[in-house]
């Protein structure tokens, strides 16, 4: 493919593609999904119709593709601020207090990874489960030894901590509960010390 204006066409297409998954995140993070025509989506983009199928085959692919960028740049945001060091509980309150800082500095990130995924088709929930899958991964490594006396298996209880978690995030963001940021990581770590309190083997760290 010739080159224009110093980029060749495939330098192109992906600044294309950028522009389209840019302009989704706006579009599904403020008027929603389901409400967001791929009409509207390119006038916004400002592309021609057919550049939509050059990078995408359906919309849900491309809510996909808008899904695992802020699901990403979230998750490496949220491990990279855990203190190797720190105690796990300390771990895990930094792990959920840099989740909720970024929802609350951009609210379209939860608006998609969180409450737009839902219904929207296969594809997407395949990815949004991945997601979850990731997290808890990150959780049952940091959980602390479970009872020996425990029939539990970490990697169930880091699950339910998860979902419980986007569960209590989801309702923050719709404003269904009138709380601060801070009162939102407070309610969050009860979760956590209940699950390590219960199952965990006792650590003066737990507090």
């Amino acid at each position: 493919m010739r080159d224009y204006g110093g980029k060749s066409g495939e330098q192109r297409r992906a600044e294309r593609r950028a522009r389209l998954i840019d302009t989704a995140l706006e579009l599904f993070g403020t008027q929603g999904y389901q409400a967001t025509s791929m009409r509207a989506l390119l006038r916004s983009a400002g592309l021609q119709d057919r550049y939509f199928t050059e990078s995408f085959a359906s919309m849900e692919e491309l809510l996909v593709a808008v899904h695992d960028k802020v699901h990403d740049a979230e998750f490496a945001a949220a491990v990279g601020a855990m203190d190797p060091a720190a105690p796990p509980v300390e771990r895990l309150r930094q792990l959920i207090d840099a989740i909720v800082r970024g929802l609350e500095d951009d609210p379209r990130v939860g608006r998609v990874k969180i409450l737009e995924v839902f219904g929207a088709g296969p594809l997407v929930e395949e990815h949004r489960q991945r997601g979850v899958r990731a997290y808890a991964s990150v959780v049952a490594e940091v959980l602390p030894p479970l009872r020996a006396d425990s029939d539990l298996d970490r990697k169930v209880l880091a699950m339910a901590l998860v979902v419980g978690l986007n569960g209590l995030f989801m309702e923050w963001l719709t404003k269904s509960l009138k709380l601060s940021r801070e009162q939102i990581v407070e309610h969050a770590m009860l979760l956590v010390r209940g699950v390590m309190h219960e199952a965990c083997v006792p650590s003066v760290n737990m507090a």
